[in-house]
């Protein structure tokens, strides 16, 4: 029995986000813990250690700079698909010279070394030690224990310098606490004791395994994706994504060679030097290096896109997991303009994030729109409750569950990736899971079976919430492409977060409320679009050896980006920013003949469910990618 249950336990690859231990409110509505007595401050951080920073700048004209980026997906507009590069944006929208200068010169005066001014004239990166970052931005930095791990922080309220007002925005990179998660799962295999079993010799793939039946649930392959979502025809037709180059952003090393193993097991014929990996700020934090547990994030980011569009080039951006990291990693790739499509498979509860990333990261997201480049990012595992992700400590029942979406996929200008279960049986001691047809992923398929044989404890620390990334933003404003769309939602009503005061090491046994979610605001809905991210429907996978059973909307992301590289491939363009373009094509087709969308009418992703018609669970549904490509003008 307990193998069949620890067969239905999500196995987290990732290194645990720390918990919002010293929450900065970006506005009224942000959650915020004042102060959590786990958190150990250690003293000062080595006052030698080198760290890297980010300044965000302030756009001339935001407005314009959104206007701009709208108009390239807007067949109606003179600038449609007219991309701009980043030194035609930095001269547009970012700062002038002398302003560039002023940052600058006041960095390298305080003894930084600036190592980047990126094309747009809106981000500069510089480095130096702890004392002199404690003098530039006016905290002491300290090291600080908790939760399992260690990490450096100002000890109180650093800022933007008083001779730099007006025109940086934020400063990125004082702490090293990580800002973000892994969304990808490994279930261990059906009937193993193990909860990272290896195949078993006789289901390893052999090269070529084109079988005319989808493969066993948790266990396929970019074949069955190609059958599963038609993209079959774009392979006949010659379309590999050859010509183009396919962009990871990621917070982990990997292994190139894991890589070459699972395509060259499988008969996929690709460049044996196709990729180029790029370090950005000097790689990964320390513990998420190749071999580590976060390898499996980059690894089948890389296994996936890359088996899509075998025929692709690819350039994998590993950044550390910092705020600075985190925004340098998505930033970089844009700014280089070499990548043709970027995906992003991480995340985390947009509540715990603040103005100033938010207003940073739009600046990359816009940049890429304008420059013609998709962002696809993974909208989370969590279901419909992302502040209760088990990496947080805000876990149910111990704390109550709360409406909330997963950022950076919650931003407007990015495609969010969201998951589906295909149909499957599974035959367990004590009983039978089964999932009769295609619906929105959810865990609560397999509730009744995990109460009867592990009892309530086991499912909620184990299967709950797991699910579909889905919901509506209250800090991203709704998009214009989804105006007027039928099943639409607002934020909801009740959504506070109440937890034991255990929770926060307060004395006494009552729920305290640690913040309210508004209700009724008309915010950013996501997923967009979505594909299998179950894993028990999930898929092969190798890092040091096969492994079965892999999911999360990790897996959508960089399959979206292996699609819409090979749609770009048969264009032989870019295709810009792709949310205007998908939902236009939906309002003219709907599900009719001929449309790329398939509706998702089952199941849940634990509160919004599957309907035929937009839903914050699938999106406008899961995609038939050959009609996807005619809607985009690919001939075949």
């Amino acid at each position: 029995m307990e193998s069949a249950l620890k067969a239905l336990t999500a196995i987290s690859v990732a290194i645990g986000m720390l918990a919002a231990s010293l929450v900065q409110a970006a506005t009224p509505t942000q959650f915020h813990v004042d102060s959590d007595p786990r958190i150990v401050d250690l003293g000062l951080a080595p006052q030698g250690e080198v760290r890297t920073v980010t300044l965000s700048l302030a756009a001339k004209n935001l407005a314009e700079m959104e206007a701009y980026a709208a108009s390239t997906a807007d067949p109606a507009s003179p600038n449609y698909r007219r991309f701009l590069t980043p030194a035609q944006i930095g001269a547009r929208f970012g700062q002038d010279a002398t302003s560039i200068a002023q940052v600058v010169n006041f960095l390298k005066a305080q003894g930084l070394t600036v190592s980047k001014v990126y094309q747009n004239n809106l981000l500069i990166t510089a480095r130096g030690t702890n004392a002199q970052l404690a003098a530039v931005f006016g905290s002491p930095i300290h090291t600080f224990q908790g939760a399992g791990a260690t990490y450096e922080a100002p000890l109180g309220g650093a800022g933007v310098p008083v001779q730099l007002t007006g025109l940086v925005r934020g400063v990125h990179g004082l702490s090293s606490r990580p800002v973000v998660h892994s969304n990808a799962i490994r279930l261990p295999q059906a009937g193993f004791a193990s909860t990272d079993a290896q195949l078993a010799p006789s289901r390893v793939p052999t090269p070529g395994t084109a079988a005319a039946a989808i493969a066993a649930p948790g266990e396929l392959t970019p074949y069955d994706m190609a059958k599963l979502y038609n993209i079959t025809p774009l392979y006949k037709a010659g379309i590999t994504g050859a010509g183009k180059t396919i962009g990871i952003a990621t917070l982990a090393g990997y292994k190139q060679s894991d890589a070459y193993t699972y395509w060259n097991t499988l008969g996929l014929a690709v460049d044996p030097h196709r990729i180029t990996d790029v370090p950005v700020d000097g790689g990964p934090s320390p513990g998420r290096e190749a071999g580590s547990p976060d390898a499996f994030e980059t690894t089948l980011d890389v296994q996936q896109a890359g088996g899509v569009a075998p025929g692709a080039n690819m350039r994998v951006y590993i950044g550390a997991s910092t705020e600075a990291g985190f925004i340098d990693t998505l930033a970089q790739p844009i700014d280089e303009n070499v990548v043709d499509t970027l995906s992003f498979s991480w995340g985390g509860a947009e509540a715990f994030s603040g103005a100033d990333i938010f207003d940073a990261l739009h600046l990359v997201f816009l940049q890429a729109a304008m420059q013609g480049i998709p962002v696809i990012v993974a909208s989370g595992d969590s279901g419909a409750y992302e502040i209760n992700n088990p990496r947080n400590i805000f876990r149910y029942p111990s704390c109550t569950t709360v409406l909330s979406v997963s950022y950076p996929a919650a931003d407007p200008l990015v495609l969010a990736a969201g998951g589906i279960t295909l149909p499957f049986t599974l035959q367990l001691p004590g009983g039978t899971i089964s999932v009769p047809q295609e619906r929105a992923w959810g865990g609560d398929y397999a509730r009744d079976y995990a109460l009867k044989n592990g009892g309530q404890a086991f499912y909620y620390q184990n299967l709950f919430p797991q699910g579909s990334g889905g919901g509506v933003s209250f800090q991203q404003p709704r998009p214009a492409y989804q105006a007027g769309l039928a099943g639409i939602a607002n934020t909801a009503a009740g959504q506070t977060l109440l937890c034991k005061a255990s929770v926060i090491n307060e004395p006494g046994t009552n729920y305290l409320p640690l913040g309210t979610i508004p209700a009724n605001v008309a915010g950013r809905n996501l997923p967009d679009v979505s594909l299998n991210a179950d894993p028990s429907s999930g898929y092969l996978a190798y890092i040091g050896g096969w492994y079965a059973n892999g999911g999360g909307t990790s897996f959508v992301a960089p399959q979206l980006n292996g699609i819409f590289t090979l749609i770009a491939a048969g264009r032989q363009s870019r295709l810009g920013f792709l949310q205007p373009q998908l939902y236009a094509a939906f309002k003219t087709m709907g599900y009719g003949a001929g449309s790329p969308f398939r509706p998702v009418t089952a199941g849940t992703n634990l509160f919004y469910a599957g309907k035929p018609a937009y839903n914050p669970a699938t999106g406008l549904g899961s995609l038939d990618v050959a009609n996807l490509a005619h809607t985009f003008g690919v001939q075949f």
